[in-house]
């Protein structure tokens, strides 16, 4: 799904070494390393908001140019000023085809597509509650089948355990576990948490100094004490 080619990223100048790396379909990774390794500049390398200072990187074997409608990502800060009255269905509902001009018609299937995602990320009992009076974990499950809306192929979430309380993490987790099993999506996850769900990924991509690399065993991924593994 996402073919790395001898990739520098960074923004004036590198801040790897050249890596290659293969993430498969349907895989959900997890994102480590300590803070300031460049796993935020991964992901904004992956949507196109950074260009790659060396190599490339292709979706599906396209370049990310043609392969954005492929990708959500819900970054680690993220607020949207609203009326009173607009609701997170409203906020999924008109996400739908955003690259498109205008508002989308909410036709039949549109609006039994946002309740069935609504009813995976469990956010179906707030759905029509005004989305400036939701808590910050409920937001989270908006953004979350917000970013689901247009069917993407990979999801990218940076730091979405930051801020909530060990409950709304738990409900979280489980949500991305049955997002996971059901879209049949590749899932890269930066979490600061990663001890939250560490048991349910199938492995990690390892940001360590200037190097980059694909892991699965306990001791490297202990390096970056911060997992809390």
């Amino acid at each position: 799904m996402i073919e790395c080619n001898n990739l520098q990223i960074g923004y004036s100048k590198p801040i790897n070494e050249p890596f290659n790396l293969t993430i498969e379909k349907n895989k959900w990774l997890g994102i480590i390393g300590e803070n300031g390794v460049g796993k935020s500049t991964f992901f904004k390398t992956i949507i196109g908001d950074l260009k790659p200072l060396n190599g490339n990187i292709t979706i599906d074997k396209l370049d990310l140019a043609k392969s954005n409608k492929l990708i959500s990502y819900i970054p680690q800060e993220r607020d949207i000023n609203v009326n009173d009255k607009f609701s997170g269905y409203t906020l999924i509902t008109l996400s739908y085809n955003g690259w498109n001009f205008g508002i989308p018609f909410i036709h039949k299937s549109l609006k039994q597509k946002s309740l069935e995602l609504l009813e995976l990320v469990g956010a179906i009992n707030y759905m029509h509650q005004p989305f400036c009076t939701l808590s910050g974990g409920q937001k989270k499950r908006i953004y979350l089948a917000q970013a689901l809306i247009n069917n993407p192929s990979i999801l990218l979430l940076d730091e979405p355990l930051a801020d909530l309380d060990p409950n709304a993490k738990q409900h979280f987790v489980e949500a991305l576990q049955e997002i996971h099993k059901q879209q049949k999506l590749t899932l890269l996850i930066i979490s600061h948490d990663m001890h939250e769900i560490a048991m349910h990924l199938d492995g990690f991509i390892h940001f360590k100094k200037n190097k980059v690399h694909y892991c699965e065993e306990l001791p490297c991924i202990k390096e970056a004490v911060y997992v809390g593994i």
